[in-house]
């Protein structure tokens, strides 16, 4: 494993988004970019737009759908074939469903379960032993607002985000426990307008991306960005929505079911 000056960034649905928002900022940086996507079209694109910011970063695409069983394993290999290792690492990739279970087809909540779930823990664990054995190193790891309580008409979805969010906050208590320096950031934003989630999730009827509670892909890398550099273990961008988010989460879970099925309402 060759430990380079240069660092290197791994994001996992670094073509659009989110992803494309932090490898803006890592790119800022200096840092080398390895962006992981599925649409090859939109990952060259990712890249053409990034080199006309900063013309002299170096931008490696590793296209390839991070649903599939053993995706992970290509992925690291990737890596390990360019000697490179791995300085943070950002779990982005995912999607969303929403409907009543039993109407979603059961093929796209399997594929977003494995890539919500399987994959991120096995990518989480493959470049996890790199970094303690460096005792360096930073994973990011998306998650949602909706990890906190049961959602109705989400509920795969909002239990899928739980699991990175309990996984990360546990994880990060074992590294900290045996004092590694590697940390574990998990990320909550609210909902996130402008971004292909709301079409993909079949969510263009609810009035979920046109409240006040919405946010940017900008905002959230941003404070996404500031949070790692400040080694935070876990982060609701918008820190007016902190505070809310923070009172409202003592009330009892039927409460804030009703509320998180109040947000994920039908247009009338």
């Amino acid at each position: 494993m060759i430990q380079n000056e240069q660092k290197t960034v791994i994001i996992t649905g670094g073509s659009s988004g989110i992803g494309l928002e932090l490898a803006k900022l890592f790119a800022m940086d200096g840092y080398r970019l390895i962006l992981v996507a599925q649409p090859r079209v939109e990952l060259e694109n990712a890249r053409t737009y990034l080199q006309r910011l900063y013309p002299k970063s170096e931008i490696l695409l590793k296209q390839i759908d991070l649903a599939k069983p053993l995706a992970a394993n290509e992925v690291y290999a990737f890596t390990q074939e360019r000697g490179l290792f791995v300085d943070v690492l950002v779990n982005c990739a995912g999607f969303g469903t929403f409907g009543f279970v039993n109407e979603i087809g059961l093929e796209k909540e399997l594929s977003m379960l494995q890539l919500h779930v399987c994959t991120l823990y096995h990518i989480t664990r493959l470049y996890l032993s790199d970094m303690v054995k460096n005792d360096m190193g930073y994973i990011i790891n998306l998650s949602s607002i909706s990890a906190f309580q049961p959602n109705p008409n989400m509920a795969t979805y909002g239990a899928s985000k739980s699991f990175v969010l309990n996984f990360s906050r546990a994880l990060n208590y074992e590294l900290n426990e045996r004092k590694s320096s590697v940390k574990i950031l998990a990320v909550c934003p609210t909902a996130v307008k402008g971004t292909a989630f709301k079409k993909t999730a079949n969510m263009e009827g609810t009035n979920t991306f046109n409240t006040w509670m919405t946010t940017t892909a900008n905002v959230v890398a941003q404070d996404t960005y500031k949070a790692m550099l400040c080694g935070k273990e876990i982060l609701i961008p918008m820190r007016r929505f902190f505070i809310i988010h923070k009172i409202i989460n003592m009330l009892p879970t039927k409460w804030l079911m009703n509320i998180a099925r109040g947000q994920l309402k039908e247009k009338c």
